[in-house]
């Protein structure tokens, strides 16, 4: 919450607008560069900087203990991008599934107001004219968000909820449902619960907050790809940026191939992670014989 009003005081002084007219602006500007910077400065404050205050009273080494580490391998790497496109094609199954939920018109119509809204902001931060915005957007809004997010939600709160649970499935769900819930997306809920879920897991399995941040932000540079693959071929639409869509047997396929990479995933990190802390613990006794 102090995050969030830091963020709205920092947009207010630099655009010269009255808190109360801000919110009414934003919605209505067309600068992208002003809305990816604001967007990144709000990420900072309501989610990077608490993790890490967070992770300072729990310990004196703040990075390390949300999961910035050293335990890393090239093969790691090499199957989080099959998890990531498998999940691409989960997201797309279930993305087809949330449309098929009934709703009362009126609420129905509520959450199309905020999708639309939501869409609109996007058509106006993520417009690409050359190859320069693009990078650019790649840096602010696939990358800055996937390493800001990651320290909140997976560095942060999952290993809290799993504790709270004792239950590591229902530690990265809570934390999943969160992390889709404050995206403010009907539509989109349940493609990024299971993003959440994807996440989590390579998280859980790694204990490296750099794992699931490439894993974030592979996924959020396939979007930002799409639409600027969109933006060259004529102007965008919110018709041109709906999620790609997938039949729900392709979800169920997905599912199963991702329980299979899964069971690869977690058989390396149970090979690199006891091979990162021997080395950790021949350090320190190094150290001490120092």
């Amino acid at each position: 919450m102090v995050g969030g009003f830091v963020s709205l005081g920092i947009a207010s002084a630099y655009l010269h607008v009255p808190l109360e007219k801000l919110n009414n602006l934003l919605q209505n500007a067309t600068d992208a560069n002003l809305l990816r910077l604001l967007q990144s400065i709000s990420a900072f404050f309501t989610m990077a900087l608490p993790s890490f205050v967070f992770a300072r009273l729990m310990n004196r080494n703040p990075f390390g203990y949300i999961g910035f580490n050293n335990a890393i391998s090239g093969k790691q790497v090499f199957i989080i991008v099959g998890i990531v496109f498998t999940g691409l094609i989960l997201s797309g199954a279930l993305g087809q599934a949330n449309e098929m939920i009934p709703l009362p018109k009126a609420t129905e119509a509520y959450f199309e107001t905020l999708e639309n809204r939501y869409n609109k902001a996007i058509l106006v931060i993520a417009n690409m004219k050359s190859v320069k915005d693009y990078i650019i957007s790649l840096i602010v809004i696939a990358l800055l968000p996937a390493i800001f997010e990651e320290m909140l939600f997976r560095g942060a709160l999952q290993p809290v909820m799993i504790n709270l649970t004792r239950n590591p499935l229902a530690g990265i769900l809570i934390t999943s449902i969160l992390f889709s819930a404050i995206h403010m997306s009907y539509y989109g809920f349940l493609p990024r619960l299971a993003l959440g879920v994807i996440i989590g897991y390579v998280f859980y399995f790694s204990r490296n907050l750099w794992l699931s941040s490439i894993t974030h932000f592979l996924y959020n540079a396939v979007g930002i790809t799409q639409i600027y693959a969109l933006s060259k071929q004529g102007p965008l639409t919110q018709d041109a940026m709906k999620d790609n869509l997938f039949p729900l047997y392709f979800g169920l396929l997905a599912a199963l191939t991702l329980y299979v990479i899964f069971i690869f995933f977690r058989k390396e990190c149970e090979v690199v992670v006891p091979t990162f802390n021997q080395h950790k613990r021949n350090n320190n006794n190094e150290e001490i014989f120092k």
